[in-house]
């Protein structure tokens, strides 16, 4: 199993639904676990009996809500459904520190920070990793319609002291209305889309769908998101 960590207090379970999809549809098992506060799953994601911590099905994506960590959800898997499922990806939302310290391990992959330039959205998520022994490498995803120089600067410069070893490459995401709307669509019909998220948005979708999976087929996936944009 690879664990890759979505750390930072910005709302970004919509990007790792997205990305759990295609990964699912590629073949893989995918679990995700929010392990935010909001717990923003528990509200847009069908699940028929929920509980104070359980385990449901959405679109092939097993989904884990109130968790802090996956020790907890294997106990759970053996008493309810009587065996632990294995999974190729385990894909987390976290914006505490005690919950990244139990998911951060030997299986770790990839650590993505993601946030606006928003001050709040960057200093919670600093604060998610604020307390980590060692520097840890993390690939910044941001979200921003124009990212400037400044604004790299000043994540920089709120993330100065802190151990984290930022990866030189930056993966941008645009922070556009039409996206947000086409998430809220998506979330009325319960069905995870993609058709009407802008072009640049799908792009930096199948780029870091490239970064987690870099053995992926170019061709594959290419057909993958052609049917997920087909279906909705």
């Amino acid at each position: 199993m690879k664990i890759v960590n979505f750390i930072g207090g910005f709302d970004k379970l919509d990007l790792i639904l997205y990305v759990s999809k295609i990964l699912t549809m590629l073949g893989n098992k995918v679990l995700v676990v929010d392990a935010t506060l909001v717990q923003k799953s528990r509200y847009i994601v069908p699940n028929i009996n929920p509980a104070k911590a359980y385990l449901t099905r959405f679109e092939d994506i097993d989904i884990a809500v109130g968790f802090n960590s996956f020790q907890d959800i294997q106990v759970y898997m053996n008493s309810v459904e009587g065996k632990i499922t294995e999974y190729d990806y385990l894909l987390t939302d976290i914006e505490r520190v005690d919950t990244f310290a139990n998911f951060y391990n030997q299986a770790t992959i990839k650590n993505y920070f993601v946030t606006s330039f928003e001050t709040y959205s960057i200093r919670r998520g600093l604060a998610t990793i604020a307390r980590v022994p060692q520097p840890i490498p993390i690939k910044r995803i941001l979200f921003a319609s124009n990212p400037t120089k400044q604004d790299g600067d000043y994540l920089e410069y709120l993330s100065y002291g802190y151990k984290v070893a930022w990866e030189e490459e930056v993966i941008n995401f645009p922070y556009e209305t039409q996206n947000l709307q086409a998430m809220i669509e998506w979330e009325k019909n319960q069905k995870i889309g993609i058709r009407n998220l802008t072009p640049q948005y799908k792009s930096m979708l199948e780029y870091l769908i490239y970064d987690i999976m870099p053995e992926v087929n170019s061709g594959n996936l290419r057909k993958v998101m052609k049917t997920i944009e087909r279906e909705g």
